[in-house]
């Protein structure tokens, strides 16, 4: 006697010929969520937001929940790196120029972000005026002193200063009147309002190259200083002679674009990229991306994203792993991997690696090094004619990966689920095409874009997505007649029946449907061959057409969650399975 039984179900391998797979590896396997063994249920999404634009890309969550979009797409948000920062600040790249704003600015209107600002501080153009009062003293021995100035923005951000002053003589009994000029205000989105200031600085030393020294400051719409300190009386150091705002919409200065990709690191330090150019900012001071601190490498960046021990750099060409924990010390390394980026969209930061779509698979970036994990479950030509890795949108969602896209009309996903030593690939389906999306780092939610509104993946708890699961080819010794089939299926979980199909030799010889009327008590309905319907039968098990075959394969479908299925010779065959 023979009986074929699988009670421990996965997803799908494509590169495993059908008659080759485990038992517990599908054919097919869509909307099915394996992490307990059954043929668990995918729940269907629930609207959570209506967008108040039609072709919105970008969505963020902040801390107050209020829902940020955006026409642009891949819009990368990061929270300011200062903890408990007071002013609610938050950087963003992927529109006109990267932009900065506060907790009150952003929600005071209607849509979010309503006001935000260019990020980055100009340098003053021209160098302050100065003029010297007093009478000098004979008795010292004069510095050589000369001054710059910068501006502060309302959220104490400091720029580069301006250019030097010629050097002139001064003793500590002479004053500095210090002008600077009206025209030189900055025009733009920069954030002069309320708080923002001019810092004076002096040098001692007769060099317009060496070492300025804080002298005061005054309000950002003042124009007049003046000067009255001694030498030793001289403050802080300049900090900010290095600090240049990130790659902006100046195209003379950046052709490749603004800043992109904007992503938070270790220590305070923020990156992002234009063209071949690696961009890091000083840590802590997310406006001051010091070009010394740039990298470049051989090929245009696509993305680039974090991990645990560094930065992923993913390139037309080549990846490259970044890491130090300073930004005057970071390197790059370029991998021993030929696995150019795809698609920009298919980056996901997985937390200790990442994942991204190359031309022969998806691989996996971690600790400096990189492999295609689904090596073994699709091959290269698989993975082009039936993932789409071209043009997925993909995210994380309970340590799996998730990827939609259209093809053909029809829109569509797969999840890779590497939550198990058996990675598999499952099938999803999604009746509107997905524009974007965001993976909510607090907790694990993913929310998606289509028809103008935001969705919650698998939000709705009371309603499911039908799953399926279609079995190996089961390959018997010799051909042998199949006659019942039966189910085990959770009654409790989910709604209506689950229905199972059977092919022999590649011929479907019986579909029908089992529905649970009352406990131990069930319906049973027959599409193929037609003829039996609303039969009430104790259990879920149903008699097969005489049909004698070598290769057997069955499909079990519904939305309830499957626990097991059963085809055999003999009924006793189910029964002690």
């Amino acid at each position: 006697m023979a009986y074929f039984k699988v009670q421990q179900f996965k997803g799908m391998v494509p590169a495993v010929s059908s008659k080759l797979l485990a038992e517990q590896f599908a054919v097919r396997a869509k909307n099915a969520d394996f992490a307990s063994g059954q043929v668990g249920l995918l729940n269907t999404n629930s609207v959570v937001e209506t967008l108040t634009g039609p072709a919105r890309k970008s969505i963020y969550l902040d801390k107050n929940n209020n829902w940020f979009q955006w026409d642009d797409a891949n819009v990368s948000v990061v929270e300011g790196p200062i903890p408990d920062d007071t002013q609610g600040r938050l950087y963003w790249s992927g529109e006109d120029y990267p932009r900065v704003g506060t907790a009150t600015s952003m929600i005071s209107g209607g849509t979010y972000p309503a006001v935000s600002y260019r990020l980055g501080v100009p340098a003053p153009p021209n160098a302050p005026q100065r003029t010297k009062t007093g009478t000098a003293d004979d008795t010292q021995t004069p510095n050589d002193v000369s001054y710059v100035y910068t501006f502060v923005t309302s959220l104490g951000e400091e720029g580069p200063p301006s250019p030097a002053t010629a050097v002139t003589e001064l003793t500590d009994a002479e004053n500095v009147d210090i002008t600077m000029p009206t025209g030189d205000q900055p025009s733009g989105d920069y954030f002069f309002s309320t708080g923002a200031k001019k810092r004076i600085y002096r040098s001692n030393s007769g060099s317009t190259n060496t070492t300025f020294q804080f002298v005061g400051e005054v309000n950002f719409t003042a124009t007049t200083f003046t000067d009255t300190l001694s030498s030793h009386e001289l403050g802080e150091v300049l900090p900010s002679g290095t600090w240049i705002g990130p790659p902006d919409d100046d195209s003379t200065l950046y052709p490749s674009g603004p800043l992109q990709g904007l992503t938070a690191l270790a220590n305070g330090m923020f990156a992002g990229f234009s063209g071949k150019r690696l961009c890091i900012s000083e840590s802590y001071l997310p406006h001051a991306w010091p070009i010394a601190y740039r990298i470049t490498l051989d090929e245009e960046i696509i993305a680039i994203a974090t991990t645990g021990s560094g930065l992923v750099c993913l390139t037309n060409d080549s990846t490259y792993f970044v890491v130090g924990s300073d930004p005057s010390a970071m390197s790059a390394s370029k991998l021993d991997i030929a696995q150019a980026c795809v698609n920009k969209d298919s980056v996901v930061d997985m937390g200790s690696y990442v994942l991204y779509a190359g031309p022969d698979g998806l691989v996996a970036v971690s600790g400096g090094e990189a492999r295609i994990v689904t090596e073994g479950l699709v091959t290269p030509k698989q993975w082009n004619a039936d993932f789409s890795p071209t043009t997925v949108k993909a995210f994380k969602y309970e340590e799996t990966y998730v990827a939609f896209y259209s093809q053909g009309g029809v829109n569509q996903g797969w999840i890779y689920d590497p939550r198990s030593e058996d990675t598999t690939l499952i099938d999803i389906s999604t009746s509107t095409e997905i524009e974007g999306g965001y993976q909510d780092p607090r907790d694990g939610n993913l929310y998606t874009i289509s028809t103008n509104k935001i969705y919650k993946f698998q939000g709705d708890t009371s309603a499911y997505l039908e799953a399926e699961w279609k079995s190996k080819v089961f390959v018997a010794d010799r051909p042998v007649s199949m006659s019942w089939v039966g189910v085990d299926f959770t009654t409790n979980t989910g709604t209506g029946g689950v229905v199972v199909n059977v092919w022999a030799d590649g011929t479907l010889i019986i579909s029908t449907k089992f529905s649970e009327r009352a406990v131990g008590d069930y319906t049973l309905t027959t599409y193929t061959p037609s003829g039996i319907g609303n039969v009430t039968i104790p259990e879920a098990i149903c008699r097969l057409p005489a049909v004698t075959a070598k290769e057997w394969q069955v499909e079990v479908s519904g939305r309830r969650p499957i626990d097991s299925f059963c085809i055999a010779q003999s009924i006793d065959e189910i029964k002690n399975a």
